[in-house]
Order: C-alpha cells, then sequence, then structure tokens
C-alpha cells in the first residue's frame, strides 16, 4: 500500500528568467530582473518589439528584442492590443521562452521562482504526473518533496522507487508521467 498521495500536479512560474548581463551603470556583470513590460515600437508599418529588463542595483534598462523590424500584418490584432497593454500572460511567453534568450545570445541567471499546484484531476492511483508547460528545468526530487511534503533526502529514496512511465511533449509543454513501484529495493 502507497502511503503518498498520488495526483497531477503543473508547475506555475510566479517570475519571468533573471539575465546576467553587463551593465553600463554598475560597470560590470550583474542580475537584471523582468519589469513586466513590453516596448512597442512602430515605424509605419514596422514593428519592433523588446521585453524590458531592469538591473537589480542601479535599475539601468536592456530592451530585450523579441521581434525586429516586422510588418504589422504578422501580428495578429489580438497579439498587438495583448503586447500594447502589457497583457501579463504574453509577457511571461516571452519571459519564459529559452530560444527567444538563445537567439539573443543573453545568459540565464537562474530558474525562475514557481508554485506546484494540484490541478484536482484523477490520475491512474500509481502515477504521479507533472505537468511543465513552460520547461522549466526542475530536479525531481524536489517536485517530488515537494508534492509529497516530505525532505529531499526522503524524496530522494522514494524517487528511487520511481520509474518512469513516459516523458513527452504536446502543446501544454513537457509532462512527465511517473510510475510508482512499491516493492522495497
Amino acid at each position: 500500500m502507497n502511503r503518498y498521495k498520488v495526483a497531477e500536479y503543473e508547475i506555475i512560474p510566479t517570475e519571468t528568467y533573471k539575465i546576467l548581463r553587463n551593465c553600463s551603470g554598475c560597470g560590470g556583470k550583474t542580475v537584471f530582473c523582468s519589469t513586466d513590460k513590453v516596448r512597442v515600437n512602430s515605424n509605419g508599418k514596422q514593428i519592433d518589439i523588446w521585453l524590458i529588463y531592469q538591473c537589480t542595483k542601479c535599475k539601468h534598462s536592456y530592451n530585450l528584442p523579441i521581434r525586429s523590424r516586422i510588418n504589422k500584418k504578422h501580428l495578429s490584432k489580438a497579439e498587438y492590443e495583448a503586447l500594447l497593454r502589457n497583457d501579463r500572460k504574453m509577457v511571461f511567453q516571452y519571459g519564459l521562452d529559452r530560444v527567444l534568450f538563445q537567439k539573443n545570445n543573453v545568459e540565464i541567471f537562474e530558474e525562475p521562482a514557481y508554485v506546484l499546484r494540484n490541478t484536482g484531476k484523477d490520475t491512474e492511483s500509481d502515477v504521479i504526473r507533472f505537468h511543465n508547460p513552460y520547461h522549466l528545468r526542475i530536479r525531481y526530487d524536489k517536485l517530488i518533496a515537494e508534492c509529497f511534503k516530505i525532505s529531499r533526502s526522503e524524496a530522494k529514496r522514494v524517487f528511487n522507487r520511481f520509474s518512469v512511465q513516459r516523458k513527452y511533449s504536446d502543446l501544454q509543454g513537457t509532462i512527465i508521467d511517473w510510475r510508482i513501484d512499491c516493492a522495497e529495493k
């Protein structure tokens, strides 16, 4: 019999990535945090879009290019209006996009903070499922410790009794299914 509560969880970030870059105000490499704001500049039919970051020490700003010199026709009206009003969902979509950071040669400082939310959906009796829509890099022993409310050392022992049933990605992000093997090792 399994003494752990088995359910389905979603990993929800509470902030976007922090980045490391040279700051002209500080005179060295410092951490920049997202302001959760987007800058849209329009020149005729051409649009530039940036995600605004700010130095944590001196408040100098850095504009991370999202799109440059695109035709206004390439954006839907809803997307354009969401960018203009700094829609939080849109900001998080760009602020958690690793490909965007790689394309701009930006160094990510650390994984963002997150909450682990029980979705309330039933799973198979011996499977725990993690939905990771933003593909955050989180150690699974840490997730197991959080969802079972146990220590990390105990989570590592439990982790060794789990086996990956399947790992797949869909439109909602990476999904990991862990099957619990109750046999003691």
